[in-house]
C-alpha cells in the first residue's frame, strides 16, 4: 500500500511539473519544475527502500513457511539416522516396519515395551521392541533389565525382546551423520543376559536390504529370534548367506 501511494505521489509531482512549465513564467517556470524533480528523486529513493523492506519481509515469511512445512513433514529415515528423541525414533521404526509388511502394534499390557512385532500369521514368535535414545544409556544398573528379561523368556520361547538404540554421534561438515557402537562392556553385558540389541544404523541396513534386495523380513527376524544374545550385526547374516550359497 505504501509503495502504491509513493508511486501515485511521484505521478502527481510529474503532472504538476508539466503544468508549471505551461502555466507559469519567469523564475517560477524554472524553480517549480526543478523542485518537483528533486522531490520525485527523493520520493523514488523512499519508494525503493520501502520496496526492498517489503521484499525482505516476504522472503522471511517464505522461509518461515518452508521451515514449518519441513518440520511438519515426517521423514522416518532422517529421524532414524539423526534423532535422539525416543518418541520420534519409535514412530520412524514403526513406519518403516509397516513398509516392510510387518504387523506392528502398541503393547496393551507391558508399558515398557514400545512396540510389538509379528512377522506373519504362521510365525508364532512375538517380538517386543524397546527403543533407546543412545547406545550409552545401557548400564548394569539400568532399571528395565528385569522387565525385558521376563518378556524375553516368556511364553515358552515364543517371545523375543529386541533393543534398538540410536548410535548417531554428530554430523560432519558435509551434513552426513557419524555413528558409534555399543561400548564393549555393554556388548558383554547383553551377551551375559541373552538380550539382543542393534543400532538404528543396523536397523536401517536391514530396511534397505529388504527393500532393495527383496530379502524377506521374516528371514532376518528369524535370525534375531535364534540369536544367543549380544549385538546383532547384519554383516554376520550377509556372511552366513554367502557361505550357504
Amino acid at each position: 500500500m505504501k509503495q502504491k501511494t509513493l508511486l501515485l505521489f511521484q505521478l502527481l509531482l510529474a503532472v504538476f511539473s508539466i503544468y508549471s512549465v505551461l502555466k507559469y513564467s519567469g523564475n517560477q517556470r524554472m524553480i517549480i519544475p526543478l523542485t518537483c524533480l528533486v522531490a520525485m528523486f527523493l520520493v523514488g529513493k523512499v519508494e525503493t527502500a520501502v520496496s526492498e523492506k517489503e521484499k525482505r519481509k516476504e522472503d522471511e515469511k517464505a522461509k518461515r513457511r518452508k521451515g514449518t512445512e519441513e518440520k511438519s513433514t515426517f521423514k522416518p529415515v532422517d529421524c532414524l539416522l539423526k534423532s535422539k528423541n525416543v518418541l520420534l525414533l519409535t514412530d520412524a521404526i514403526h513406519y518403516l516396519l509397516n513398509e516392510l509388511g510387518l504387523k506392528v502394534s502398541r503393547s496393551p499390557e507391558q508399558s515398557f515395551i514400545d512396540r510389538l512385532i509379528r512377522t506373519d500369521d504362521d510365525h508364532q514368535v512375538t517380538f517386543g521392541l524397546k527403543v533407546l535414545g543412545d547406545v550409552g544409556e545401557l548400564s548394569e544398573n539400568w532399571d528395565s533389565w528385569e522387565e525385558v528379561t521376563d518378556f524375553d523368556m516368556g511364553k515358552g520361547g515364543n517371545r523375543r525382546l529386541v533393543l534398538i538404540s540410536s548410535n548417531t554421534t554428530e554430523e560432519e561438515d558435509d551434513g552426513k551423520p557419524k555413528f558409534s557402537d555399543f561400548p564393549a562392556n555393554i556388548q558383554s553385558l547383553l551377551s551375559s543376559k541373552n538380550i539382543v540389541a542393534m543400532t538404528t544404523l543396523t536397523f536401517y541396513k536391514i530396511y534397505l536390504l529388504c527393500q532393495k534386495k527383496s530379502v524377506k523380513p521374516g528371514a532376518i527376524f528369524d535370525l534375531i529370534h535364534r540369536h544367543p544374545g549380544g549385538v546383532f550385526r547384519l554383516e554376520q547374516y550377509m556372511k552366513g548367506s554367502k557361505q550357504a550359497a
